[in-house]
C-alpha cells in the first residue's frame, strides 16, 4: 500500500507515474479540500474568468482511474508511515508527502490565495483592493482585479515588484501601471479590501522534508514531493513545472531505488500579468543583461548562461529550456536577435 498525502499537481502526478511504470499494489489518495484535483495557477492568472480548471481537463490525470482509495481529511500527523487523521491511522508500506504550502498570513484581517475557496471568496469584493506582496501571485493578481475594472493598488516595499528579477521586471511594471494599478511601497488609507500575497508557507507538519533528488527523506519510507518538499541539492522554486517534474522521480524511486543523484532541476516559471507573457528559466542570480526594450533579460556566471527572463518571446524561451549552462558572452546576451541564432554561433 502506496499513501500519498495531498492531491494537488504533485500528488496526482505521483499517483499517475507510479502506475505509469507498472505499480499494480494498492494506492490510497488522502486530501483535505474536498474536490477532485484542480490547476492552481488560473487562480490567480484567471481569478474572474475559467479559474476552476480540473487538472484532468489538461490531461494530467483523473485521480479516481489511479488511486484505489480516496480519504477526505486533515492529516495531523506521521508516525513511521503511518498517516494520522484525527482518530484515524493509515497504513503503509510507502507514504508520498505531497501537502503543499499554505498562504503566509502576518496580517490581520487581510485575505489571502491558496486554495479554490479562496478565490471563490476573493471573487465576491467589492470596491478597491489592495495587494500587498509584489511577487508572481501579487503581480497575477494586480492584473485580474485590474482587467476586471476594479481600482488595484499593489504594494511592494522592494526596489521592484517580482524582486528576485530586479530590473527586469521593470516591463511588467510599466504594464501594470498601463492598466490602472498604483505600484507603491506602503499600504494607503484608502486600501479597501486587503489581500495578502507575501508568500508561502510549506506544509511540513512540523518534519524535516529535506530530500535527496529523489524525493527520499531521513525517514525511512517516506517520501516529499511539490512545495512541502527541501531538495538537498539545490533550489527548484516553489513551481508548477517543479512539481510536474519532482513527482516523476519520485515514482521511480519508490519503484526503482536508484543509488545515483539526478541531476537538479532548473526552476522554470511560466506567468500572464497585464497581458503579457512571462517565462522566468533558471537562477536570476547577480544584475542581468536587458535588451533596450526589456523583452529579455539573460544572467550570465562565469561566462555561462544560468537563468533567462522572456517577455512575449515564446521562441527564446525554447532556445533557454534547452540552453541553460552554456557558454556565453556579456556581447552575445546583449544581442536583439533570436537567442536560437545567438547560441548556435556561440557554440
Amino acid at each position: 500500500m502506496i499513501t500519498i498525502c495531498g492531491t494537488g499537481l504533485a500528488g496526482l502526478r505521483t499517483a499517475v507515474e507510479l502506475r505509469g511504470l507498472g505499480y499494480e499494489g494498492r494506492i490510497r489518495a488522502i486530501e483535505r479540500e474536498g474536490v477532485p484535483p484542480y490547476d492552481r495557477p488560473p487562480l490567480s492568472k484567471d481569478l474572474f474568468g475559467d479559474y476552476r480548471r480540473p487538472l484532468s481537463a489538461d490531461g494530467l490525470g483523473q485521480l479516481s482511474d489511479v488511486c484505489d482509495e480516496i480519504v477526505t481529511a486533515e492529516i495531523e500527523s506521521l508516525d513511521g508511515t503511518t498517516v494520522i487523521a484525527g482518530p484515524d491511522r493509515f497504513d503503509s508500506d510507502v507514504t508520498v508527502l505531497a501537502l503543499g504550502a499554505d498562504a503566509r498570513r502576518t496580517i490581520d484581517g487581510a485575505l489571502s490565495l491558496r486554495t479554490r475557496a479562496d478565490a471563490d471568496r476573493l471573487r465576491t469584493v467589492s470596491g478597491p483592493v489592495t495587494i500587498v506582496g509584489g511577487g508572481w501571485i501579487g503581480c497575477e493578481l494586480a492584473s485580474s482585479f485590474a482587467a476586471a475594472g476594479r481600482a488595484v493598488t499593489l504594494v511592494e516595499i522592494a526596489e521592484h515588484i517580482l524582486p528576485a528579477l530586479g530590473r527586469a521586471a521593470l516591463p511588467v511594471a510599466d504594464a501594470l501601471r498601463a492598466m490602472g494599478v498604483r505600484i507603491t511601497d506602503e499600504i494607503p488609507a484608502d486600501a479597501g479590501t486587503l489581500i495578502e500575497a507575501t508568500g508561502a508557507v510549506p506544509n511540513t507538519l512540523g518534519l524535516d522534508l529535506t530530500t535527496d533528488g529523489w524525493g527520499r527523506t531521513a525517514m525511512p519510507g517516506v517520501f516529499a514531493v511539490g512545495d512541502c518538499a527541501t531538495i538537498d541539492i539545490g533550489p527548484a522554486g516553489g513551481h508548477w513545472n517543479t512539481a510536474l517534474h519532482q513527482a516523476t522521480r519520485v515514482a521511480r524511486a519508490i519503484m526503482t531505488d536508484p543509488r545515483d543523484e539526478p541531476i537538479p532541476l532548473v526552476p522554470d516559471v511560466f506567468s500572464t500579468i497585464a497581458g503579457r507573457e512571462l517565462l522566468l528559466i533558471g537562477h536570476p542570480i547577480g544584475e542581468p543583461i536587458t535588451l533596450p526594450d526589456g523583452s529579455r533579460s539573460l544572467w550570465l556566471r562565469d561566462g555561462r548562461l544560468v537563468g533567462g527572463l522572456t517577455i512575449d518571446r515564446p521562441s527564446d524561451g525554447v532556445a533557454l529550456r534547452r540552453n541553460i549552462g552554456a557558454a556565453m558572452t556579456a556581447e552575445a546576451a546583449a544581442d536583439p536577435r533570436p537567442l536560437k541564432k545567438i547560441l548556435r554561433e556561440t557554440a
